[in-house]
């Protein structure tokens, strides 16, 4: 089997970027010929850079070339692409048509139908992309607070919205929950081309502690996140809480650090899954849609319980009483009191950290993650033979990859 691995890197590393690493690694550890062809948006530095990439954004001619040239080069049975945003554009899918070589696209955001990745911030306007034109969040600024990029991105998504790229030019999709997958088909992609494949993280180097103390919060501090939620009700929970991440609500944590919490900055992953084999408890306050954090994995692999929000995003991850523990969504109050609850219930603790460790080697380990990512190669392989991209009645994966993750 050859795979090769298509992904538009961000200036600042984040879990999309760990993933396509760790999945590439994964491949080529397992025996599988992996090559990746990735690009940097650290070549977007110079005015005439940003400006050539806003007029690529709809289609990079170039990017095609580029690529088709790599598929001829590495003649691989399948092109699995992570991002294409903002430098390679949805060109490349048509570079893989030219080759007549099946494509796959991880869906590690709603970037495809909305400027605002994980949908707008605004309860009432969340959706909206879903089901109308993308032009509204233009005059909001929906994209790095720009007029002029969100308008460069709406463009985008409503040119392929409308000529039929997503109907038309990719074999496969890969969702990374349930929740997603039902959004994405509201929002028009074809269901029988969308399967649920979550991430995966490799086990965490080290053992838990018998005694484990301490809440933890791990991840970008921002509103998204649920940050001022999270400090907000610590003022009503007397127990030690420890802050990991860094973003652009940094300087609140910063002011509120001190005695019971501890506020630790950016952290390399070693030091995150030390602390979250020593913690009692994650907490997870989202006050938006989660497409899949990675986060939460990394607690359900160090037999961390999780407490968070009760979005319809986490519910896929998060079952209340089974693999962790939930709270009313942006209520502080509801936050301090489940955080004192669980305080109280070590037993229940224990029950949820147990289930976590098994949930994490049935769905989320690595060997869990190569056993379906190598159906999903093999049957898209076979599935391209039928023309259409979709699945042979006798070719569609089986569990994990398609099936609820609750």
């Amino acid at each position: 089997m050859r795979v090769l691995v298509v992904h538009n890197s961000y200036q600042i590393p984040g879990g999309e970027d760990a993933v396509v690493g760790g999945e590439t690694e994964l491949l080529q550890q397992n025996g599988v010929d992996c090559r990746l062809y990735s690009v940097t948006n650290d070549s977007i530095s110079s005015i005439a850079a940003k400006l050539s990439a806003g007029v690529n954004l709809i289609y990079n001619f170039r990017a095609r070339s580029s690529v088709l040239q790599a598929i001829r080069d590495f003649r691989p049975d399948v092109v699995h692409v992570h991002n294409f945003f903002p430098l390679l554009s949805p060109s490349i899918f048509d570079a893989c048509r030219d080759a007549s070589v099946p494509s796959i696209l991880t869906l590690h955001n709603f970037r495809l139908l909305c400027p605002s990745a994980l949908l707008y911030e605004d309860d009432d306007l969340r959706e909206r992309s879903l089901h109308r034109p993308c032009w509204w969040t233009v005059p909001r600024r929906a994209y790095r607070n720009s007029m002029a990029a969100t308008l460069a991105l709406s463009t985008m998504v409503e040119f392929h919205k409308r000529s039929g790229t997503w109907q038309s030019k990719v074999d496969r999709f890969l969702a990374l929950s349930e929740w997603a997958r039902a959004k994405f088909i509201e929002g028009g992609l074809p269901a029988d081309r969308i399967l649920v494949k979550p991430n995966a993280v490799a086990r965490p180097a080290g053992v838990a502690l018998k005694r484990r103390a301490g809440a933890l919060f791990v991840g970008r501090l921002d509103n998204q996140k649920g940050i001022k939620t999270l400090l907000t009700a610590w003022n009503e929970v007397d127990y030690p809480l420890r802050v990991i991440g860094d973003g652009p609500l940094a300087p609140l944590v910063q002011k509120a650090a001190g005695g019971k919490i501890e506020y630790l900055g950016r952290q390399p992953r070693d030091v995150v899954q030390r602390e979250m084999l020593a913690a009692r408890f994650l907490v997870l306050p989202s006050s938006g849609h989660e497409m899949f954090p990675l986060t939460v994995v990394e607690a359900f692999a160090a037999g961390l319980p999780v407490l968070c929000s009760d979005l319809a995003s986490l519910s896929s991850l998060v079952v209340d009483g089974v693999s962790g523990f939930t709270f009313a969504s942006n209520n502080p109050s509801a936050l301090a009191a489940r955080a004192r609850w669980a305080l109280r219930s070590q037993n229940a603790l224990d029950e949820v950290s147990r289930n976590a460790s098994q949930i994490y080697s049935d769905r989320y380990s690595p060997e869990a993650n190569f056993d379906a990512l190598l159906k999903i190669y093999s049957a898209s392989k076979t599935a391209s033979q039928f023309g259409e991209g979709s699945f042979a009645p006798d070719e569609a994966p089986s569990s994990p990859v398609a099936t609820p993750q609750h």
